[in-house]
């Protein structure tokens, strides 16, 4: 406990102690009926009650953070990014930007971002704001600063709580915009975590910030989405040390198109088009990452009737078609498919890894594409180039390995690593 919360707490036993000799030594006046100064009066035993519930609280609670999950940083490009974070109580929150200089935030007033609808600032659990007009490249501070909301009854006059800190003062946070004239793109890539928050931690732990420019999630981090609080809690939490200085990008996998809540998911990881599958560019390498839906036929009893995954990958490969032609992409030196199913044709694939080979693996093979990484077989797999007739090789990472990838204009590295840091394969190209 700092100072300043002695201080109050001693002032508030003080208050309470006033009421209390108040309340005691009183004497009803019938002139009076219902006055703060009476025995027995509503007013008077309401103010006691609220005093001693405050100080019947652990000090931690009167001045704990509302910061419930992240923050985190999503839809990255060269001139905006977006923080997202999970606030315990509904509140009015706002990001605080300050470029990477050593000046305090408290130097001189931050611009203060905040998320909108329609002209109206917003204020809830979920919180998702987008700033921009940034510069290609550079690395900028933020924070949150909120206050809860409690009561919002009257619709011209909303009672918010004090206005504070809501971000650690602990963690530097911090986030670089992409750069498409950098030298080099390095990431690590996380997949089929399916709830086991301590391996997920374990194979984040040595990521290093300054040699990493962010972190792909290649779908089922969770094995279904009843509810967005879950997903935020097991996605983020364990990465919340490398979530607070480097982006994430996010693969759907099967898994997370289950549950109640699925419907939610994207509001968790937006992306520029609006959908699971979007285009960026970082130094060398432009990445194409789609989203192959559920892994069985829709018709499957597994999916309770809620399946429609064939319609949507046709819309989706239409897309593909016309994001494989963005200047962007094709002059990017390398080319990489980022998707939680590969295209694999074996004997033993299952309906949608054998739809998107027939469909997507011809458009990916004349676009040129370097190199595809998946997941989903919680196992490590190399197909090279011709082995199953395509020209492009494919990379199926372990779910109990971290892989960091390399990238520069002459070529691709590939290492993957096991909680205890051990390497356990190599790929180059």
């Amino acid at each position: 406990m700092n100072f300043l919360s002695i201080v109050i707490l001693l002032l508030v036993l003080v208050a309470a102690c006033f009421a209390l000799f108040k309340l005691l030594s009183s004497r009803r006046k019938p002139h009076c009926e219902g006055c703060s100064q009476c025995e027995g009066c509503p007013g008077v035993r309401k103010q006691l009650l609220l005093l001693l519930l405050a100080f019947s609280l652990p000090a931690g609670q009167l001045f704990a953070s509302n910061l419930l999950y992240g923050p985190w940083v999503h839809n990255v490009d060269e001139h905006g990014f977006t923080v997202l974070w999970v606030s315990e109580k509904p509140s009015l929150d706002y990001v605080e930007i300050a470029p990477d200089d050593g000046t305090p935030f408290e130097a001189m007033a931050r611009e203060r971002i905040y998320e909108t609808s329609y002209g109206r600032r917003f204020f809830g659990r979920f919180h998702c704001v987008r700033v921009e007009s940034l510069a290609p490249g550079t690395t900028y501070r933020y924070r949150l600063v909120g206050q809860t909301v409690e009561d919002d009854s009257n619709p011209y006059r909303i009672v918010y709580g004090p206005r504070r800190l809501i971000s650690s003062k602990k963690i530097s946070y911090s986030v670089k915009t992409l750069n498409a004239a950098a030298d080099t793109c390095r990431f690590s890539v996380f997949n089929d975590i399916h709830f086991k928050n301590k391996r997920f931690t374990a194979l984040a732990a040595p990521i290093d910030p300054a040699k990493t420019d962010f972190i792909l999630l290649n779908g089922d981090i969770v094995s279904y989405a009843q509810s967005l609080d879950t997903v935020a809690k097991y996605s983020i939490q364990p990465i919340a040390a490398q979530a607070a200085k480097l982006p994430l990008f996010f693969a759907r996998g099967n898994h997370e198109s289950r549950g109640r809540a699925a419907y939610g998911v994207h509001s968790l990881f937006p992306t520029p088009t609006g959908e699971f599958w979007y285009s960026f560019r970082q130094g060398p390498a432009a990445f194409i990452v789609l989203d192959a839906g559920e892994d069985k036929p829709d018709s499957s009893h597994e999916y309770a009737g809620m399946a429609d995954f064939d319609r949507y990958r046709e819309r989706e490969t239409r897309w593909l078609e016309t994001a494989l032609q963005d200047p962007s992409f094709v002059s990017a030196p390398v080319k990489i498919c980022i998707v939680h199913i590969p295209t694999l044709a074996t004997k033993a694939s299952w309906y949608s890894q054998r739809w998107i080979t027939e469909h997507w693996a011809p458009l990916l093979e004349k676009a040129g594409v370097d190199l595809m990484l998946s997941a989903h077989h919680h196992k490590w797999m190399c197909v090279e180039a011709g082995q199953d007739g395509k020209n492009y090789p494919v990379l199926v990472n372990s779910n109990m390995e971290r892989m960091d990838v390399m990238v520069t204009a002459d070529g691709i590295e590939v290492k993957t690593y096991d909680t205890e840091g051990q390497l356990c394969h190599r790929w180059s190209k």
